[in-house]
Order: structure tokens, then sequence, then C-alpha cells
């Protein structure tokens, strides 16, 4: 993961789930600043997480308790506060999160985070080859068309 990221696997009962990551809050989201400017009057994009990645899978055809998703999140987000402020030194005002379409964020939104808005779907990927300035290594970029995502937000406290 490029940026700051804390990934934690995701056991239980000594059996492994799949994993969840916090890292760097994306520069340019729609809706997410209007938001946090609503909440904190001080705050900088260090002090949010980005749920970046999120996959468990069940064992045995099922999940260990109910809820079980909503556990794991619920966990995350009181563990990544503390592990991010130990290792970043900055203390962590919300959480953000890009959800693809056809998904609904369904787990987001049980959970009371906020849609705040939609990207537009494009991203921009290195390839390989000379870029137009000085700079001698591989610098060149392409827009890449993928799906919108949905913004999810949530504050803290």
């Amino acid at each position: 993961f490029v940026g700051r990221s804390i990934p934690y696997k995701v056991y239980f009962d000594s059996i492994y789930y799949g994993g969840i990551v916090g890292g760097s809050a994306t520069k340019f989201l729609p809706g997410r600043n209007e938001y946090f400017d609503s909440m904190y009057s001080n705050w900088y994009l260090e002090n949010i997480v980005n749920n970046i990645f999120f996959h468990i899978e069940p064992k045995f055809g099922k999940y260990p308790i109910h809820n079980f998703s909503q556990q794991v999140l619920k966990l995350f987000k009181k563990r990544v506060r503390e592990d991010w402020s130990n290792k970043y030194g900055n203390e962590v005002l919300g959480f953000e999160s890009l959800v693809e379409l056809p998904r609904t964020g369904e787990l987001y939104k049980r959970d009371r985070w906020i849609n705040v808005g939609i990207t537009k779907g494009f991203t921009c990927k290195r390839t390989g080859g000379i870029g137009t300035d000085s700079w001698s290594g591989k610098r060149v970029w392409d827009t890449v068309n993928l799906r919108p995502k949905l913004v999810f937000v949530k504050h803290c406290y």
C-alpha cells in the first residue's frame, strides 16, 4: 500500500478469516472535506484513516458470531486509533472508505457512516516509459477509467 498503512489479520478462535487495513486518507474526495469541516475546526488529512482494504470470508460455510463483519469494523476503528497515534503521532478524528459500485456500503451504513459523495471513477496509473521532464525514473502516468466509488465517512466522537 502506498503511504501510511497499518494492516491487521482477522482471527477468531485461532482461525484466520481475512484482513483489514487502515491507510492514508485520499487527497481529493467529494464531500469528505465539507463533512469534516463541519465536525472539526482543525483537522488535516493525517487525522483521517482510510479503510483501504477489508476482506473477510466465512469458514466452514459461516462466520463465527452474529454480525461478525460489524464487530471486526468496530474493533478495527478502536485499535487503529491507538496504533495510528503511536506509529505516526497523529490523533485520529475520523475515517473514510471507498465502496466500489454495485456494492452499496451496507456494512458502513449499519455502523452509521455517512455517504457524502461518489468519485468520478478515474485514477492515474504509472506506466513504463520516459517522463516529459528531466527526472530520469519511470514517471509516465495514464488515466485509467475505473468504476465510480461511493465515499463513506465517520467521525470519532
